[in-house]
């Protein structure tokens, strides 16, 4: 009898001797969640993995995520690559290297006689993870610089492919993807839940409501179903923190955030007809405010907060070189549709581009119209 998807991706692990764990970009509170409860899920069966969040800033991690995890931003080596030297009849004396000017010099120098170019061979190594878990990426394109650099990788190795949105293009080898669910993080719980329910903990647990948390503003979208609000409490239950989930989210804000949101706010702008709003961040604002340049991800997360009609925010944040554009969509619209003109990436929820400076005086009002004319008149 045929496996389902969710038995293949059990038996995926099972098989897998290096795993790598992966979500898209700049990551939601949601992936990272994932991310982070896979990985204490991962380490509690003994599976040798890496966890890594592409463009994440460490300092953010929330208290209530797993603290025995270790994540990286950025990903390590995949191959290694192996010169080969005949030393049969050109036998080895000594070898040695060095590196100049980002040049590696290596030096091999035999008993007797001397090695030729046929003497020599290169080839690679083999791949240090034998499976992938991707973690709210809806095609290759989400991992973005991590996709588009390590494209032949991703292709020859096998892909556990979990995610929420419909629009996911099923680019894996075992595809979990649940539309019905409000969250990764949700789609996350059904699967262990459904196989390895005795190993959601209570640090499992709170990473998993986290995210269901944050997906819903607090169970607050037109989109929480009861299936959701079954699996939340069946979390609470099995020990998730929700108050410390509901403190770090919404009640615990520093004035450097809470000014920074100020200054958004009373730059917003909309569009009635497209149910599109907008508003736009200076340099000098993340400077005056004292504010680190994630806390333009919970201004995005006020925009949405505060304008229950819109179907779109855009949110321009200007940097030095140019103009950093991020985009939210609310179902059924798609965000990575709006940003394609601009070979933006993300998820259907969230995608962003960047603008290099150029002599455009109007670079905001271009990206407008192109977004509304992808966008539906609502009247």
């Amino acid at each position: 009898m045929a496996l389902i998807p969710e038995q293949q991706a059990v038996e995926f692990i099972k098989r897998a001797k290096q795993i790598l764990l992966i979500t898209h970009e700049r990551p939601t509170l949601d992936a990272a969640a994932s991310v982070f409860a896979l990985a204490h899920y991962l380490k509690k069966t003994d599976k040798p993995f890496d966890a890594v969040l592409p463009g994440w800033d460490p300092k953010t991690k929330p208290d209530f995520f797993p603290d025995a995890v270790d994540v990286h931003t950025e990903i390590g080596s995949l191959r290694a690559l192996d010169v080969l030297i005949n030393v049969k009849d050109v036998p080895l004396s000594e070898i040695m290297y060095d590196v100049k000017d980002d040049i590696l010099h290596v030096t091999l120098i035999p008993k007797h006689g001397q090695w030729q170019p046929q003497h020599v061979a290169f080839k690679h190594g083999e791949d240090r993870y034998d499976l992938v878990i991707a973690v709210g990426c809806s095609d290759l394109a989400s991992l973005g610089t991590i996709g588009r650099e390590y494209a032949s990788f991703f292709y020859r190795t096998p892909v556990i492919n979990i995610d929420s949105h419909a629009s996911n293009e099923h680019w894996g080898q075992v595809n979990l993807v649940d539309p019905n669910a409000v969250s990764v993080t949700e789609t996350v719980y059904h699967w262990i839940n459904s196989h390895s329910p005795d190993a959601i903990d209570a640090p499992l647990a709170t990473a998993l409501l986290s995210g269901i948390m944050a997906n819903t503003k607090g169970f607050r979208t037109q989109h929480v179903t009861p299936r959701t609000l079954e699996a939340s409490s069946h979390l609470v239950r099995l020990g998730a923190d929700r108050d410390a989930i509901a403190s770090r989210l919404w009640r615990t804000r520093s004035i450097e955030t809470l000014k920074l949101w100020g200054r958004a706010l009373m730059r917003l702008e909309q569009d009635h007809d497209h149910a599109l709003v907008w508003t736009h961040l200076h340099e000098t604002d993340l400077i005056e405010t004292h504010s680190a340049i994630d806390a333009v991800d919970g201004v995005v997360d006020e925009l949405i907060a505060t304008s229950p009609h819109a179907k779109a925010v855009a949110l321009f944040a200007h940097e030095g070189d140019g103009l950093r554009v991020t985009v939210h969509a609310m179902p059924p619209l798609s965000a990575t549709d709006l940003v394609r003109p601009f070979n933006g990436h993300g998820t259907r929820e969230r995608a962003e581009f960047f603008l290099p400076k150029t002599d455009d005086a109007e670079p905001v009002e271009r990206v407008l119209q192109q977004i509304k004319q992808s966008l539906p008149r609502m009247i």
